[in-house]
């Protein structure tokens, strides 16, 4: 199933048969999907789908990403005593495979997409490009190459339905940007990015990018709004706009 499997396997390219692949697909989906999406185009975690990995360029060093994991960043290792060489080997041999058909063509102009980001969609209100905008949600410089276009889409029409997956006690992917609703005992309602919290205040940045700090005990509302986005959809956008916008999202940090 697997030529040389295990240290010698980790070593080289290895011969993978279809079978092998088909479990290497399987054991991705178990222990990779749900942070790099089931199709390897990106979540929580980058996109998997590109030629060539920045930290994993051949086989061997995507085997070492795999079992050691990326320090400092949400990137877990894998124990052996739960992950056996072999699986770690298949996984590895199947993500090479997601970026053997990545070059995916986007309809759009990436120029005139930078316009619509800037003018139409107004997203450097909320998001920075390149040093440029307001950082309330996710910075994008580079998202191009940690998301595929297919997410990219979906992200812009129904922003609610790509939100990244959050892991208990990492303050990374929407943990890092989870929207609150408060309502003052005044009636005064503030909405904005959770910027920190302990057990007698939390901060908010709004959407004009000022952060408030607010005391718990002169709410009488606090709303966590974990399955929410700020991010309006762009309904009033036509086809175009959104193939031009795609273009250009899908094309940032495409040189690095």
């Amino acid at each position: 199933m697997l030529a040389g499997a295990g240290q010698a396997a980790a070593q080289e390219e290895p011969e993978v048969t279809e079978a092998g692949l088909a479990r290497g697909e399987m054991f991705y989906q178990a222990h990779c999907g749900r942070c790099h999406g089931m199709l390897g185009q990106g979540g929580e975690g980058p996109s998997l789908a590109r030629p060539t990995l920045p930290r994993a360029p051949d086989h061997a060093s995507l085997v070492r990403v795999i079992r050691r994991g990326i320090p400092g960043t949400g990137m877990p290792g894998t124990r052996s005593n739960l992950v056996s060489d072999l699986e770690v080997d298949l996984m590895a041999a199947y993500v090479r495979t997601l970026g053997q058909d990545a070059v995916v063509e986007v309809a759009g102009d990436a120029a005139r997409g930078q316009e619509v980001f800037a003018a139409a969609g107004d997203c450097y209100s909320c998001h920075v490009v390149d040093g440029r905008g307001t950082g309330i949600g996710p910075e994008l410089t580079g998202i191009g190459v940690r998301r595929g276009a297919d997410y990219l889409y979906a992200s812009l029409r129904t922003p609610e339905s790509e939100l990244p997956v959050s892991r208990r006690g990492i303050l990374r992917g929407f943990r890092g940007y989870l929207p609150v609703r408060a309502v003052t005992r005044e009636g005064r309602v503030i909405t904005g990015m959770r910027v920190n919290e302990d057990a007698f205040t939390i901060q908010l940045r709004s959407i004009s990018g000022r952060t408030v700090s607010l005391r718990k005990e002169d709410l009488v509302e606090l709303e966590k709004q974990f399955d929410h986005s700020l991010m309006p959809a762009v309904e009033e956008m036509t086809e175009a706009d959104i193939d031009d916008l795609v273009a250009f999202l899908a094309d940032l940090g495409g040189g690095s």
